[in-house]
Formats: structure tokens, sequence, C-alpha cells
């Protein structure tokens, strides 16, 4: 159980100078930044009709007296005295202002407004106080508004401008025990987790599958959290506008989380509200908020945490923003993030002023950072007292630093793929320099759920993006970057009266595969970073108009970029044209002489391919290529054995493909050595839903095995060489135990040189499924002695080739090194389970499918895992049916047959096609 409050505590300025923080020592801080000299007093009058509304102290000064405050006429004094030493102790960053008669009140309140200095960067809440006695008490009606704070009184008095840094207080873990002469402090710490807990690796619950397991261990454990939650993960994070990324990260239960940059994407009362957990401290020691109702800023800039017998004090850094450019800004001024939110950028003159407060209040200093590796040893090395940094924001993977002066700095991995654990042992007696374990872990590794944190974003994921994967269309190839640069021309072109297009190929970050493409294929093309904050994202699409003349120029500006353009251009018209956030907001970094005319958003990059996906599909065409969809057509290029027919056992339950024996020697081996029967009647293990027939195949000379006569047409890449580039095998096999140490052939495309050419799918010892070319290509795990449906699916392809590896319909693996040539193309026939070196072992096999075009995932995954009989029931609508039930608003245009029957639930608008 942990105790949890929060309270405000003050500081403590020194007069001697503070580092800078850039890790020089020549930038001071000062306790009388204004004029030394005092002013002569100021001899005021307030009306009773009109007030009192003056400036003073050369503008840093402001009173405001209502009509009718006074009964009748009534002089004051206004005198200023320079900040001295001992108010600064007390927190008091501003010159003191005093206004008397101290005796006289008002009957309306008067406003008073104090300038904050201009030099003033301590972090903290900025309040009016008044001297009362030899202290201070603080008007709780203070607020902050364009570079004053201001508070409304009803007596005068001295004021000043007083700094009072929010706190909280952790009690984690077993009380002290007082016979104990060492005890252990361990974190668990991850960073930079940006949004990645939608995925299927289900990183999220792995991590707080670990922290458990650690706590049961060491009960004196923290979970902390280096900041960036936001950003670049789910497209769940982009349907919700932020909010399942807020859950998700509260539903991980940390105990000490920082700020990071990303973390403002979002905007003021998204940040508010992130700010608010109920189990976690939330830390921002380098933000100031400004908004009216403080309390609803729950971030604070130290904690005292007490973890049994030790205390620890722990502040938080966050780092610069990011501008369109997808550039860190670095140069001064830095500007804040989003308005109400005041940043302070010389982050040691903050850190040595907490350690400098707090040191001897704690027995261990921690700055969980969001600064990055290079800072952090900047700070740690410069700023006496700090013992440890738990880091983030690099994205250069782990790192252990152990400095000279003995303080430790840490950086995790990023994107949840690693967790950081680190064990202090404190010498109770004197708790310093403790013993530091250091070890990271995998998270892929963890083989644990946690079920909590695992339902909890489940439901976040079924909430916020049902369809985050389901298929929206199909891509027939695999799109370089600067062919997806132009299905994003497209897609803006769709969605909006663009007449052309120059997109920067290089703001491509992670291509699609062939096959079935998502809202997280989309989404991953461009993840969505809103930089600056709270603004579109720096690779969302925006609208520029130029002439036509500039045009050309532009053209002649980026040749390496994609351009889409009218067939004629004429230089004294004008043209809208899309651009990427950066080119359109600064048009001087990348076209000679060009201004534009308008700049207006478009829309994110990765909804408007999702948008033109759906539009594509509703038009029978792949995303990528004017070819109709396979789907849209009558199927009768699939064929399926279930080898149920012991006396016909080779005869397809349909289809137009012909399974036989290969045995160019003619020694009919096959019937011979080939058995069918039941898995029964074999002793081996049944299906889920019973016995079935099944082949029985035996170890396969190289001039033995099964052959697959194709009997459908070329397609793809290799159709004009008369090869089918895709299509998709699919397989219920069985393997005994004996045997499965070795490497099993699979499929052969050569059907010639099979004497010499090796098989190019095998089975590898540790039960996956692939080929290795230039580097590892196997997926999946399975186990001999169990029976399972292996699917393969090939787009064979010059370059940019790949093939799809599923085990019981489920995805295993995608090899997409581009060397996936006509290698694996087939010609008129393929073999199975043969090879020209003999790596063959004997096995069964329950139900073979050869399809003369690639499945869809959706079109696997129906087919579900090893059954006693393989149903596929050729259907042309698998794909538009989930276009149907997720996608009701999708548009029809220029009617067929089909898109008859898809008028059903499409509306009635439409669309000429953009290709």
């Amino acid at each position: 159980m942990r105790l949890l409050t929060l309270y405000r505590t003050p500081f403590l300025i020194f007069c001697i100078f503070l580092l800078s923080a850039c890790g020089g020592s020549d930038d001071q801080v000062t306790t009388n930044p204004n004029d030394p000299v005092e002013p002569e007093p100021s001899e005021l009058t307030v009306s009773t009709t009109t007030g009192l509304d003056v400036s003073l102290d050369e503008g840093s000064f402001l009173l405001t007296v209502p009509a009718n405050a006074v009964s009748q006429s009534t002089e004051l004094t206004y005198e200023k005295t320079v900040l001295d030493d001992a108010n600064a102790l007390l927190n008091i960053i501003s010159d003191i202002h005093l206004l008397t008669p101290s005796t006289l009140s008002f009957s309306n309140p008067i406003t008073i407004a104090i300038k904050i200095p201009d030099d003033y960067q301590l972090g903290g809440q900025l309040f009016i106080a008044k001297q009362s006695g030899d202290g201070w008490a603080v008007i709780d009606n203070s607020f902050v508004e364009d570079g004053f704070v201001s508070a409304q009184v009803t007596a005068l008095g001295t004021f000043a401008i007083m700094m009072q840094r929010k706190g909280a207080f952790a009690a984690i873990g077993p009380t002290c025990d007082s016979t104990a002469t060492e005890q252990s402090v361990r974190f668990i710490h991850v960073a930079d987790l940006h949004a990645r807990f939608g995925y299927e690796e289900q990183y999220f619950s792995r991590i707080k599958a670990y922290y458990n397991q650690v706590l049961a261990q060491t009960p004196h454990t923290l979970f902390t959290n280096g900041g960036d939650d936001y950003e670049k993960g789910t497209v769940a994070e982009q349907l919700s506008q932020g909010s399942a990324t807020e859950e998700a990260i509260k539903a991980m239960q940390f105990d000490l989380r920082v700020v990071g940059n990303h973390d403002y994407a979002w905007g003021p009362e998204k940040l508010l509200s992130y700010s608010q957990d109920d189990n976690a401290i939330v830390l921002a020691s380098n933000t100031r908020y400004e908004g009216e109702q403080l309390q609803d800023f729950a971030a604070v800039g130290f904690a005292k945490v007490q973890v049994g017998c030790v205390t620890l004090g722990v502040f938080g850094m966050t780092s610069v923003p990011w501008n369109e450019l997808d550039e860190p800004i670095d140069d001064e001024p830095i500007p804040d993030f989003i308005q109400q939110f005041k940043m302070s950028w010389q982050w040691q003159q903050i850190a040595q002023s907490i350690v400098s407060q707090y040191q001897d209040d704690v027995d261990y200093m921690v700055m969980l950072s969001h600064l990055g590796e290079g800072l952090d040893i900047d700070m740690a090395t410069d700023v006496s007292g700090i013992d440890l940094v738990l880091g983030g924001h690099t994205h250069g993977g782990e790192s252990y630093n152990t400095l000279e002066n003995g303080a430790v700095v840490i950086q995790p991995d990023f994107y949840a793929k690693g967790i950081t654990d680190v064990t202090l042992t404190f010498n109770l007696q004197d708790k310093t320099s403790p013993t530091i374990a250091y070890s990271t872990i995998e998270t892929d590794s963890v083989s644990e759920r946690d079920e909590a944190t695992k339902r909890a974003i489940d439901e976040i994921m079924g909430r916020y993006a049902p369809d985050a994967n389901t298929e929206i269309a199909i891509s027939e190839n695999y799109p370089s970057s600067i062919e997806l640069a132009e299905i994003t021309a497209l897609a803006a072109a769709h969605a909006s009266d663009i007449t052309a297009a120059l997109l920067n190929p290089e703001l491509v970050q992670t291509r699609w595969t062939p096959g079935a493409v998502t809202q997280e294929d989309f989404h991953k093309a461009y993840y969505v970073e809103r930089q600056p904050s709270n603004t579109p994202g720096f690779n969302s699409l925006y609208s520029v108009t130029v002439t036509g003349s500039d045009l050309n120029t532009m053209f002649a500006s980026q040749p390496d970029w994609f351009l889409l353009k009218p067939d004629d251009i004429q230089a004294s018209s004008t043209y809208q044209v899309a651009l990427f956030k950066g080119a359109a907001l600064n048009p001087e970094l990348f076209f000679n002489g060009v201004n534009f005319l308008n700049v207006e958003a478009i829309d994110e990059a990765w909804w408007l391919l999702d948008q033109y996906a759906r539009f594509r599909t509703s038009q029978c065409l792949y995303l990528d290529t004017d070819n109709r969809l396979f789907s849209c057509d009558e199927q009768n290029n699939i064929t399926v054995w279930n080898f149920d027919d012991a006396n016909n056992p080779l005869t397809p339950d349909y289809g137009p493909s012909v399974l036989s024996y290969f045995d160019p020697e003619q020694t009919n081996w096959g019937p011979e050595e080939t058995q069918y029967s039941t898995t029964q009647a074999l002793g081996i293990s049944d299906f889920a839903d019973g016995s079935s027939g099944v082949m029985a195949f035996s170890r396969h000379a190289p001039t033995e095995g099964l052959l697959i006569t194709l009997n459908t047409p070329a397609n793809g890449d290799y159709a004009s060489e008369g090869m089918v580039s895709d299509y998709t095998l699919v397989m219920d096999l069985y393997w005994p135990e004996e045997g499965k140490d070795i490497y099993r052939a699979i499929m052969q495309a050569n059907t010639q040189d099979y004497l010499t050419d090796d098989a190019d799918m095998f089975i590898d010892p540790t039960g996956g499924y692939g080929k290795s070319t230039s580097d590892s290509g196997y997926f999946g795990q399975t186990e001999p002695e169990n029976w399972h449906r292996v699917a393969f699916v090939f787009y064979t392809a010059p370059s940019n080739g790949v093939f799809e590896v599923y085990i019981d319909g489920e995805l295993a693996g995608v090899k997409e090194d581009g060397e996936i040539n006509n290698t694996w193309a087939l010609t008129s026939a393929v073999l199975l389970f043969t090879d020209n070196n003999f790596e063959t072992v004997p096995g069964y096999l329950n139900a073979l499918l050869y399809a003369g075009r690639a499945l869809s995932r959706d079109e696997i995954k129906s087919m579900g895992s090893a059954q006693s009989k393989l149903t596929f029931t050729p259907t042309t609508r698998v794909l538009n049916q989930a276009i149907e039930r997720h996608y009701q608003a999708a548009p029809t245009v220029k009617p067929n047959l089909w898109l008859e029957q898809r008028n059903t639930f499409f509306n009635n608008r439409t669309q000429s096609v953009n290709n």
C-alpha cells in the first residue's frame, strides 16, 4: 500500500553561481535582476469616481483600483525595494513592492500585477505573496498571464512574487525494518513506450508481468517510466485523439513517471488529464502551469519517496520540442510546447536548485529524465548531488554509464522492446554508495502476460480501434518508398481538389508488404508525430497555391521527390499542390524563390490512405495497381485435396489443379510407398473434431515426391514469362518425433533441375517454416507429433518480393528482404516433399490447398487450425464482406454486377477513379 500526498515546499535560492544547462560555469542567477538604485516613493491618488489605473517601476508593477472602491479621494504611497538575500531564501523571486498606508482597505477588490523577471528559470508555481510579520503568505486567487502574476486584494501591504515548488510524498513497500543492516531498492524502468500497447506482441502486459515477478522477489521495487508515452504506436491513439494511450499508460500503474516531449502532443486539456494519475506520481520539474485552476495540473516538481528504511528524492526533466521538419528546436528562443505550460530550458540550474533544497531530507537523489543520454551525463557530471539518472529520449538502445563522481546514468531500450532492471543495495549504517546490480531484459523473452493489463488493453483497443487490423485493401506489390509516395499523392487527390503533388519519399517510415493492408499498416507508413505539439503531424499533407511558373520551379528543385502533375501546365494559371507539412510551411528551404499564395492542411497521410484504400476496394481494384481484385471474380483457381477417398486419394475435392506422384524414372514408387488411412488406424493423433483420412508419405529421394500441375494462369510480375508469381499453398502437416532435428523439404519450385537445385521451403529443427537467404527466414515454432495447418503465401518479384508464413491461421512471419524472386515463381508445376540432398523424412498430410493467387490474411484466418477437413468455400466477396461490415459509408462508383450487390450497404454517391 502506498501513501501519496501533495505538498508545497520552499526552495533555496543561492546567491552563488549556478551551472548552465549546457555544462558551462559562467551563467549566474542573481537575486537582483533590476536596477539596484532604489527609486523614490510615488504618491498616488485614488478617485471615488474613476478609481486608479497606473503602471509603475517601468511597467513592472501594475495597480488597478475600480471606481467606488473608496468613499472619498484617498492618497496612497508606492515604494519598491530590490530583492535581498533574506527574502530570496524565502522563495521570493521578484523585487518587493510596498503600498501604504497598510491600514487602508477597499470596499471592492483591487488588482495588483507584478512582472515575472526576464531571467527567472527555476520552475515552480508563481503566486502573489503578501508580507506577514517575518514571513510571506500567498494569495490563493493569484494567476499568471502575459508574463505577469496578478491577484486581487482588499487591503494594502507589501507584495512580491513567490515561487512554491509543488511536491508529492509516497511510501512504497513494507515499512522500515529497524533490525536490518542493509536493504535493497529495485527499479523496473522503461521509457519511450510510444503507444506500443496495441501490438499483437502484448508488450505492455509482458512488461507488467515482469514487474509483478520482481515485486514478488523484492517488495521494495519501484516501477518507473522515462516519458514519451504518446505517438508512433498503434492507430488507436489517433482514432481516440490520445485517450487510448492515456488509459493504457494508467492501466500499467507506474509508481513514478516523467512527462516527455511527445506527451504534449494532444494539447492542454489532454495533458492536464494525463497528469492526473491515481497510482503514479507524475514529474515535470521544468514545467510551470499557468492555467486558471492550478490544481488541474497534477504533475509535481519533486517527490519524496519512502522505500522501507531508504528515503529517495526524485525529480523529472523534459526535453525541448520539435518542429514541422522533424528536428529538435535547440536555438534560442526555444518555444513552449503549448499555451499555459511555460517551460524552462535551464535544466542544470533547476536541478541544482532542487538538489540544494532537498538533499538534506533524502538519502539518495534520482533524476527521472527525458533529456537523452548526452544531457543526462552532463547533468550528473555538473550538478553535485545527483546519484542516479533513469533516462529516456535517446532511442539508441540501452546503456549504462558510471561517472567519475560516482553517479550512474542509465538509458533504457525504447518502443517497449526492453526492460531495465536496477537493484541498489544500501548499507543502512550510512545509506551512501549502494552497490548496484544492473540488467536488461528483452520484452519478447517474457513469456508471461499480466492478465489484468491484457484485459485492459484489449478493452481499450476494442473500444477505440476495433478495426485496426481489418483488411481494408489489398496491395498487389511491395511498394518502394517512391511508389508509396505516389499512392499517397493519389490518396490526397482523391480527398481534396489538388491538381498536383510533390512528395518526399524519405518521409515514408515503414513500407507495407504485399497482401492485406490495414489501418495499422497505413499508420506505420506515416506514424503521426504532432510537431509542433497540438498541430498536425510533420508528415501530414497540406495544399498550397502556386502559379504554373512556380510549379515548374518546384519540380526542378526536387527531382528525387515523387511528382504528380497535370498534363499541361500554364505559366500564368494557379494550381493546388499537395506537399508534406515541412515543405508547405518552409518553401524557402526547398524551392528556390517560390512563395505560396495559400497554405491549408488537408489531413494526416495515414488517414488519406485509409480513405483511398476503402475507395479502391469498392472499385474491385488493388490499392497499388489497376488490376482487378481476385475476390471480385469467380474463384476457379483454387484446388483442395482432403485425402478422404482411399480408392481415389489424389482426386481433388474441387479445383482445376492436378496432384500426382513425381516419378520421372517411372519406378512406380508412389502407390507402393504411400499409405492412405485414418489417423486412428495409423496410430497418430486425431484432430480436435475427430479422426480423419490422411496421407502417410515416405522419405523421398530426389526423383520422388508429390507434383501439383497448376492449371492456373500466369500472374504478377513474371506473368510475361508465363509464370505464376503470386500463389498460396496450405497443408495440414504432422511430423513424427524421429527426424525432427534436421531440415525437412516442403516445396521446390524448380521442376526441371530437381537433381541439382535445393528445395525452396523447409521446416527447421525448431519447427519453424521458411527459407534463409541473406538473413533468417524461418517463422513460427511447431512441435512434432502435433497437427498444424501451415500456409505459405508468395508474392515473387524481381525486387521487393516476399513470402508469408502462417501457422494455424495466424501470421507467423514475413520474409521481406526483397530477395523472393523468380526462384520461387512457378511455371506449370510445383514439387512437394523432395530435395536434391535427401533432406526429407516420412510424415503425414491431412489436407492440401493450392491457389493460383495470394490469399488474403482474412482468408487464411478463416481456415483456422488443422481440422479433420480443410474447407475453403469459394467466395467472391471475402474481403468485401469485411468492408461491408466495417465501412458502410464507403462510396460506390461505376456500377457493375458486383457493385449492384454492394449498393445494399454503400451509399449512392459516385466518384471517378483516381489512377
